[in-house]
């Protein structure tokens, strides 16, 4: 059986169309009228491959083959539908389109399998409309509550309660649920790399077994805002220039681990902000990030120590806020197997890495077996309207994740 990327192509160029116009790249977030067409959209491609389709509360969409065996439970392939602002075609649909492509081939051959093959594409997995990444798959697997849901609000004030009331036009296209249990068999994600080593070692496929830890603070550094050029250097209490030796030893601690970690301070904020009174405070992120726990979790101590002691020896005040945490998962290692038989038999080289970015299958773990396959990432660019992966790339991750959805489903002759 083979995939064909023709099919994917269509797919996801489709998708891409459903956009804000005002805006380069594709920016789709949760519950606007770009969401509700890429909605659609899918909802018609999925009932065309003869699926059982349905939405619960939250927009998770689901279209699901019927397995022979009525008590098996699905073996789920899927990624995200929404995206970042001004980002790119392919982070998340592809794997979303894949596993359409997958249930297509299977049918295309009439192969019936014992287990059902589920379809899904998840809402709200970046946070781009309201800053929490994975809400959609946390919905899923029952860790987000409806009394957890007023919570989130987004820059317009608009709760996520009332955002989701959208999703109603939706009704007379698509059987509803609110919060179903879906035990699974399993879950696979194909995703873009989002970074450049598959594409620089010349290699097929990343096959994930760890997905990364991450941790982010909001640091906040209070001095005293005084003008610029009556006040002597001596006699400052610059919040910004305290803020430096911070950035410094985020970056050298984060070079420093022989375990792939990195440290970012992604937004910095100075108030006044004015370019003649010096900083009375300086509000910034702290991204910290590894694949090891241990190493993660001695990052964020002595990060944490450094802020306050340089605080204090500068004579400036600080509060720093943890704004998230998740520690890193290892994905399924028996599936991870099957995944390497089925790409050395396709002779598809492949590396067994970890990721750096976060995903649905972090969530998904925690509810069943999950596995990741990476294809390359074009110049390692993501999150940005120039994302590209090739087409024919995504047919071979495609074409690995068929056999061995085909394997685990248990194909019945």
């Amino acid at each position: 059986m083979q995939c064909d990327s023709t099919n994917i192509k269509h797919w996801i160029e489709t998708l891409g169309t459903f956009t804000r116009e005002d805006l380069p790249g594709n920016t789709r977030f949760s519950c606007t009228p770009e969401d509700l067409a890429a909605k659609t959209y899918l909802i018609k491609e999925m009932k065309a491959l003869d699926l059982k389709v349905t939405m619960d509360h939250f927009g998770n969409l689901i279209g699901i083959t019927e397995g022979t065996d009525p008590d098996a439970l699905p073996v789920m392939v899927g990624s995200h539908l929404d995206t970042v602002r001004e980002g790119g075609r392919f982070d998340g649909i592809a794997g979303v389109v894949s596993g359409l492509e997958i249930v297509r081939v299977l049918k295309a051959n009439r192969k019936k399998t014992r287990h059902p093959v589920a379809v899904i594409a998840f809402a709200e997995e970046e946070g781009g409309r309201f800053g929490s990444a994975f809400l959609g798959s946390r919905w899923f697997t029952r860790n987000l509550k409806d009394e957890d849901l007023a919570a989130y609000v987004d820059a317009g004030g608009m709760t996520l309660p009332e955002a989701l009331k959208v999703l109603e036009g939706l009704n007379p296209l698509v059987e509803r649920t609110h919060q179903p249990v879906y035990p699974a068999r399993a879950f696979f994600e194909l995703h873009i790399e989002q970074g450049p080593v598959l594409e620089n070692t010349g290699t097929a496929l990343g096959l994930v077994d760890t997905i990364t830890g991450s941790s982010s603070f909001e640091v906040t550094l209070r001095g005293e805002a005084n003008h610029a050029g009556t006040t002597p250097m001596d006699m400052r209490k610059d919040a910004f220039f305290g803020m430096l030796p911070i950035a410094t030893e985020l970056n050298r601690l984060a070079r420093a681990q022989n375990i792939h970690s990195v440290g970012t301070i992604g937004r910095l904020r100075l108030v006044p902000d004015a370019y003649n009174i010096i900083p009375g405070e300086a509000i910034f992120t702290m991204d910290l990030r590894s694949l090891d726990t241990d190493t993660l979790s001695s990052m964020i101590h002595h990060m944490k120590a450094f802020v306050e002691t340089t605080a204090r020896e500068a004579g400036l005040g600080f509060s720093l806020r943890e704004k998230h945490l998740e520690w890193p998962v290892h994905l399924d290692k028996d599936h991870l197997k099957i995944l390497k038989e089925a790409a050395s038999k396709r002779h598809y080289s492949y590396l067994q890495m970890g990721s750096g970015a976060g995903h649905d299958a972090i969530i998904l773990s925690e509810h069943c077996p999950t596995s990741m396959v990476f294809v390359p990432s074009v110049k390692g660019r993501s999150h940005c309207k120039e994302e590209f992966t090739a087409w024919e790339a995504i047919e071979k991750g495609c074409n690995v994740l068929l056999d061995t959805v085909a394997a685990i489903a248990q194909i019945v002759e």
